[in-house]
């Protein structure tokens, strides 16, 4: 037992001084913090981590501009068709039928051809049978373009429309086919006083 403990002894200094075990606390100093080596591995490490632990990212400039297509796909492409329901093509009776009797029928003070249904906050204007015109006074709170309900005012028939296809000294037109839409507009208000639709070679 006491030859297995010397040879032992024996061992351990003979590897103390070769330096062996020199080379291991080498080697182990060199693995510490302050080494460059470790702070680029460390570095490395933790922008993998980061990168890792993030989200991935679902939003991108081809995803927005498939939002903004779809969007722009879904607004109406309105033709004016129809303004509060009513079409060009409309007789007095099933401008009846549609809005119900007139509160009062007159003839135009000018033009004695012309035959005028008074609703409430609208006239509508026959001519020879059919619709000529309908006048939206400017107490209306909204109107219908293609069966479609906006607030009655210039920031709302434009951001419907687009921008005017021509300016008047009175007002400002939207023109779809033979259909006219124009705003009158006070030129010294700048506001709103009514809202005609009509046929393009009426003007």
């Amino acid at each position: 037992m006491k030859n297995i403990i010397l040879i032992g002894c024996l061992i351990g200094g003979i590897f103390a001084f070769t330096g062996e075990l020199g080379h291991e606390t080498v080697r182990y100093s060199q693995a510490t913090d302050s080494s460059p080596a470790k702070a680029e591995v460390s570095a490395e490490a933790v922008s993998k981590i980061i990168t890792a632990s993030m989200f991935p990212s679902t939003v991108t400039e081809d995803s927005y501009a498939a939002e903004a297509s779809a969007a722009e796909a879904a607004k109406p492409d309105f033709k004016l068709q129809t303004v509060n329901g009513l079409s060009l093509y409309d007789t007095p009776s099933t401008v009846a039928r549609k809005l119900g009797e007139p509160e009062r029928i007159t003839a135009d003070p000018h033009l004695k051809e012309l035959l005028i249904y008074q609703y409430p906050n609208m006239n509508v204007v026959f001519s020879d049978g059919i619709v000529n015109s309908v006048e939206i006074a400017e107490g209306s709170k909204t109107l219908q373009l293609d069966g479609v309900e906006i607030p009655a005012t210039i920031e709302a028939v434009k951001g419907a429309l687009g921008q005017p296809d021509y300016m008047t000294e009175d007002g400002i037109v939207f023109e779809r086919n033979e259909a006219l839409l124009k705003l009158f507009i006070d030129t010294d208000t700048k506001k709103l006083t009514s809202i005609h639709y009509f046929y393009s070679f009426s003007m």
